[in-house]
């Protein structure tokens, strides 16, 4: 005896019937998986159209793997939607699924590309990103400067007990287009650093009032004069210094280092000591403020020209002067053969600061044959480096110290 799942006149089941709609439903559950995760992967590939939607676009960059598992779960549900249901739905809902699981993972290849043979990407530390910090190493606060009222900090970050103190000392200048953000903005690699032996100086600088390109640079040289004189009460030699800043606070390390004995950056304290360094990395600055400012990166997320005329001062176009201006605080036009050895890092979805502006200071420090280093990290957006365990990250880690090692020996 044959049995159907029909009654006598054709119709289905209701059974039947309940079964396909649970399986049309898993299809639709898919398509809306699938569907909200290409909206927030397609921002790794794409300019983000305003401020808020490039935050998000630097976490889907460094977290894109968390989206891929939703993309996987969306692409199961289709697939056993289809095993279940033979109609062709599945499809649509499959195909939004792949393409935002092929997206998640261009941060990954993209990482890949950019590895050196000192360099390997690590699924465990990737995923142990996900789970909450747990260092223990803390950090003590001096002033190293009362500048009219304004107090200037520094954050220090020694190694911790046990560990093998190197003598050397790290100063860190945060970013923030020079009229923002402040000293602690990225803890863990301070903590990093100090755990790999050096003390962490993480500064402040003015801020306001905004003009600022020469107060700002002096203040950083300030740091380093009064850091250099108290070095053996941080066990450092005062001779074994380097500066690391990101973004604006790469600029303006970039320019202290690079402006030795330019009279048109006093150190900004009163200070006998030398304010040279051994070394400096740079996170993602801008170097030549000329060209940053007729070539600005994404309008729509950052008013670049704005920014740089609040802190130059005016449009480089309106005057000599201020043209000048633009000119003297480029890290570019301070090059010298005593240039201290550089290390430039950018990403090439960088939607603040365009990545040319590496290549430009590259090729001065080349053609002054100045020991540097260049990490172009092809899918990392500016502050990719904000996740301390994402794939860019890993990638300029194992380059930092053996930069640091070779220039503070």
């Amino acid at each position: 005896m044959i049995f159907k799942n029909s009654t006598p006149n054709g119709k289905s089941y209701p059974g039947e019937s309940r079964q396909s709609e649970r399986f049309s439903y898993l299809n639709f559950v898919s398509f809306v998986i699938g569907s909200a995760t290409l909206v927030a992967t397609i921002w790794i590939i794409i300019p983000a159209p305003f401020y808020n939607i490039w935050l998000f676009s630097v976490l889907a960059s460094e977290w894109s793997f968390g989206f891929g598992c939703f993309a996987l779960v969306g692409i199961f549900c289709a697939l056993f939607s289809r095993l279940k249901n033979k109609n062709r739905k599945w499809i649509t809902a499959f195909s939004v699924n792949f393409a935002a699981l092929l997206i998640s993972l261009y941060p990954f290849f993209s990482a890949y590309q950019a590895t050196q043979s000192n360099v390997s990407l690590s699924f465990g530390e990737y995923f142990s990103g996900f789970k909450k910090n747990d260092s223990k190493i803390e950090f003590s606060t001096f002033q190293f400067a009362d500048i009219n009222g304004n107090e200037l900090n520094a954050d220090v970050y020694a190694p911790p007990v046990g560990t093998n103190k190197n003598g050397a000392g790290i100063i860190v200048v945060h970013g923030g287009s020079w009229g923002g953000g402040e000293r602690g903005d990225f803890p863990q690699w301070n903590r990093w650093l100090a755990e790999q032996g050096y003390v962490v100086f993480d500064i402040d600088y003015r801020l306001a009032p905004q003009p600022n390109w020469q107060a700002a640079t002096g203040d950083v040289k300030c740091a380093v004069a009064r850091i250099r004189h108290t070095a053996a009460e941080f066990g450092i030699s005062p001779d074994r210094l380097a500066l690391l800043g990101r973004s604006a606070g790469g600029q303006l390390s970039l320019l202290a280092a690079y402006s030795k004995g330019d009279p048109r950056f006093p150190a900004s304290c009163l200070a006998a000591e030398s304010q040279t360094v051994r070394a400096v990395i740079s996170f993602y600055a801008p170097t030549d403020l000329i060209w940053g400012f007729d070539n600005p990166a994404n309008r729509a997320v950052i008013d670049g020209r704005g920014t740089l005329s609040r802190f130059l001062g005016g449009n480089p176009h309106e005057s000599d002067e201020i043209k000048n201006r633009f000119r003297v605080a480029s890290p570019v036009n301070q090059v010298t053969g005593e240039t201290p050895p550089t290390l430039l890092v950018h990403g090439g979805h960088d939607q603040l600061v365009r990545s040319e502006n590496m290549y430009f200071l590259a090729d001065k420090l080349s053609a002054n044959r100045v020991p540097h280093r260049v990490i172009f990290i092809p899918y990392a957006q500016h502050g990719f480096d904000y996740n301390f365990k994402g794939w860019g990250a890993q990638v300029v880690k194992p380059q930092i110290l053996e930069f640091l090692r070779e220039h503070t020996k």
